[in-house]
């Protein structure tokens, strides 16, 4: 029982901190050690160990072995269709009509960065269908997240309830199918342009390559520290194609941080335009 595993002493957390922003950029400060604890103790009783120095000792040891299930511990997977819509409602059709003058002809091309489960990127391909109706522009959505098992489902496209919690009866008949137990499967012909790979916003192998019209990553930079943060946007650089936009989460701001991002407002919302100083 967790009642008979000791509780993380403040070096075990320092420990765990230096390990955990190094490879995932998150940060768990004093007043939420319990939390970090009680995600760590299933960790703890699945490797036959009782002390945390002693599961830090393991990772330090094989942490390729254990990094499946530790980010499945650690990260927030916390998501749903149709969160902070205002975001998804400021892509009209002139939004999209003076993104495309500085793009690819004919394509847009949109990254959901941490998309966890998949609600964020098909609620993207969802609310696009409307603008992009009678437009010739194809479009393509990449999305990626650090955990394999999220991916998984986001490929399945199959959820529960709770996920669909922002969603009206009419919207669930409309998008999805439901099963006879009690979940739901997003209709094939919202889950087309939509693409999901592994990857992880601190490696810039990850955002390397291909560039974007539109990144979302949203809800994501709220747990890093100040030093994932930097560096994720300054991998952000590479992504996002000069004139195109960066969303972040209604509570994350990156105002001042980097001079090739500037926040404007768009729609009811604010994003940030890459620009070339």
């Amino acid at each position: 029982m967790d009642t008979e595993l000791p509780s993380m002493s403040s070096e075990e957390l320092a420990l765990f901190n230096e390990l955990i922003s190094n490879h995932f950029g998150i940060h768990f400060p004093e007043h939420k050690r319990k939390i970090l604890e009680t995600r760590l103790r299933p960790r703890l009783r699945a490797n036959h160990v009782r002390r945390f120095i002693d599961y830090y000792l393991l990772l330090q040891f094989d942490l390729e072995l254990e990094l499946g299930p530790l980010t499945q511990a650690i990260t927030n997977n916390e998501s749903y269709f149709f969160r902070e819509t205002l975001q998804f409602d400021a892509l009209d059709m002139k939004c999209l009509d003076d993104l495309q003058k500085g793009g690819e002809p004919g394509r847009l091309r949109f990254l959901s960065a941490g998309c966890s489960s998949g609600e964020e990127p098909y609620s993207l391909n969802i609310c696009l269908r409307g603008p992009l109706q009678g437009m010739s522009r194809d479009l393509m959505i990449d999305a990626f997240d650090i955990d394999q098992n999220h991916l998984a489902k986001a490929r399945r496209a199959i959820y529960q309830p709770n996920s669909l919690r922002a969603l009206s009866p009419s919207q669930k008949r409309m998008y999805f199918t439901a099963l006879e137990d009690g979940s739901f499967e997003l209709r094939s012909r919202f889950r087309h342009n939509v693409d999901f790979h592994h990857g992880n916003l601190l490696d810039a192998e990850t955002l390397s390559g291909r560039v974007y019209d539109v990144v979302f990553c949203r809800n994501v930079l709220i747990y890093f520290t100040d030093e994932a943060t930097r560096k994720t946007i300054d991998n952000f650089v590479h992504k996002v194609r000069p004139g195109g936009l960066l969303f972040l989460g209604h509570s994350e701001s990156i105002i001042g941080l980097h001079s090739k991002f500037q926040a404007e407002r768009v729609g009811q919302c604010i994003a940030y335009r890459r620009v070339d100083p």
